[in-house]
């Protein structure tokens, strides 16, 4: 064979065992990555493998290829298996993103005929915290792989908020980015004014969409919670937490209004105490804009307000209670975690501050004197910190509001398994499934008035809420049992966030 001849038959079989090389890397790389990245095979071939992971060219065999292919084909079938036994039907080109859909579940009640008063419009609410693209870590979310990134959640999301079609969504943790780019022009292509607030310097806020068809704008009033007053109470550190309240008549008929409103509350584990501040805020922008409105737009002669968001507080601390429970009387655990959140010590670097002066540059990690546990099994208050928790209970009972919380009321009815398991209020086990905490954050509210004399402590009776606030519960979305549940949220075909949303269907009355 000349010396041209043999080059070229060395040419063929070096082309010849590059595609085969080519072949089984991407057989490698399609069966074995997981979250960006790629782990060697399992199959053991030869013990002779290169350092870089690749199959020495002698070991590539046509056999070896088929085996590979067939483990592949396997890897599918069991795929497949997995969609069925999840209801997916994995043959549909079309088929929507995945997420596990929660039924709306009707309040079975008394005959409502026995009512007098005529329903003015029917409609569903909602709150939902999306979880902020811009405060993933992967050390917070380890093991949940793809659906952390935007591309893939998104279409998760506003597949599930298509899905539910409320009239009324109260959204947290919407990325500012996103907002401007994906939801507000996705949601007025559907039919909805978008509104939107975010703190300083954060990229995240809040938003509420409303059906244009169903509702007109009349006024907007935006919170700034670390601005706002408290009665003498200061706030106790800068938060940058907003709150949006927006002004909605019924163009059925504009005389009959909805204040919606939304907020996402402090975050932080020793917040307590600023968040039982931020709550009285709540309530009293509520009343402070019902006023303006009715002062601002004389024809309005009914008003309902609403508020629904992520209040960072369960259904025994001090945010929740101070507003649900009137008058509030702080005691036993309730106590120790206000009276506990007194004692932190805030860093001056949320004011903007260097904090050259205090422990190790920043007082909140390198302090000695820092409570170590927000929920401490006793706590010795000092005269000045008992004077604290004594000012905002006396605050919250000098005004004349509470609120009442849609679930509180009526959960009990559809899910009775899953209502007070950790708490007196019939409230619902968790609204918040992720890696290291559960428990119930999310609420949406019925603000009303209160004489400052009546005691509103115990839960209210589903006929008493329906006779003082003009608001009938028809429908609640149930949320799933703990033992429904595993890892921590998001997950790929469970939920899209590590919060779930709430939704009521409600008719408004008069």
């Amino acid at each position: 064979m000349s010396d041209e001849n043999k080059n070229n038959s060395e040419t063929l079989k070096q082309n010849s065992a590059n595609v085969l090389i080519t072949e089984i890397e991407k057989l490698s790389l399609e069966d074995n990555s997981q979250d960006g990245k790629t782990e060697p095979t399992k199959t053991k071939v030869s013990s002779k493998k290169k350092k870089s992971g690749k199959m020495p060219k002698d070991q590539i065999t046509p056999q070896y290829i088929e085996k590979m292919r067939k483990e592949r084909e396997e890897k599918k079938r069991l795929k497949r298996e997995a969609l069925i036994a999840q209801g997916i039907d994995p043959d549909n080109d079309n088929k929507s993103p995945g997420y596990i859909k929660r039924e709306l579940v009707t309040i079975p009640c008394k005959d409502r005929s026995e009512n007098n008063k005529r329903s003015v419009v029917t409609l569903k609410i909602m709150t939902y915290n999306l979880l902020a693209q811009a405060l993933i870590r992967r050390t917070l979310f380890p093991n949940n792989g793809d659906i952390l990134k935007w591309g893939k959640r998104s279409k998760v999301l506003i597949q599930e908020l298509k899905d539910y079609d409320c009239d009324i969504m109260c959204l947290q943790e919407v990325d500012f980015t996103q907002y401007k780019t994906f939801w507000r022009p996705e949601f007025e292509k559907l039919g909805f004014i978008t509104k939107f607030n975010r703190g300083t310097d954060k990229n995240h806020g809040v938003a509420i969409f409303f059906r244009r068809t169903l509702f007109s704008l009349i006024d907007t009033c935006h919170i700034d919670f670390d601005k706002e007053k408290s009665g003498d109470i200061e706030p106790r550190t800068i938060t940058k937490n907003v709150g949006l309240i927006l002004g909605l008549a019924l163009k059925s008929d504009p005389s009959k209004v909805l204040i919606i409103g939304t907020a996402h509350l402090f975050w932080h584990p020793f917040g307590t105490y600023e968040r039982t501040r931020q709550t009285y805020i709540v309530l009293s922008k509520s009343q402070e804009f019902e006023k303006r409105i009715r002062v601002l737009h004389p024809n309005v002669n009914k008003v309902w307000k609403f508020f629904g968001g992520d209040f960072n507080s369960q259904p025994y601390d001090s945010p929740y209670l101070s507003i649900t429970s009137k008058p509030v009387k702080y005691d036993n655990r309730c106590k120790r975690v206000i009276s506990c959140s007194t004692s932190f010590q805030y860093s001056t670097r949320r004011e903007g501050g260097s904090g050259e002066e205090e422990e190790g540059g920043n007082v909140e990690k390198f302090g000695e004197n820092q409570p170590k546990d927000p929920v401490p099994e006793s706590f010795e208050a000092t005269k000045e910190q008992e004077l604290l928790v004594e000012r905002i209970e006396k605050l919250h009972n000098s005004q004349p509001l509470r609120a009442i919380s849609l679930y509180s009321v009526a959960y009990k009815h559809i899910d009775p398994k899953n209502a007070g398991i950790d708490n007196d209020r019939n409230e619902p086990f968790f609204s918040n499934w992720a890696n290291a905490w559960r428990g119930l954050l999310d609420y949406i509210f019925v603000i009303c008035d209160w004489d400052l004399k009546s005691d509103k402590r115990g839960n209210e009776k589903i006929e008493t809420f329906e006779e003082v606030t003009d608001v009938v519960i028809n429908k609640l979305l149930k949320l799933p049992h703990p033992d429904e549940m595993g890892l921590g949220q998001p997950r790929e075909n469970e939920y899209p966030s590590d919060h779930l949303c709430l939704i009521s269907d409600i008719s408004l009355m008069e």
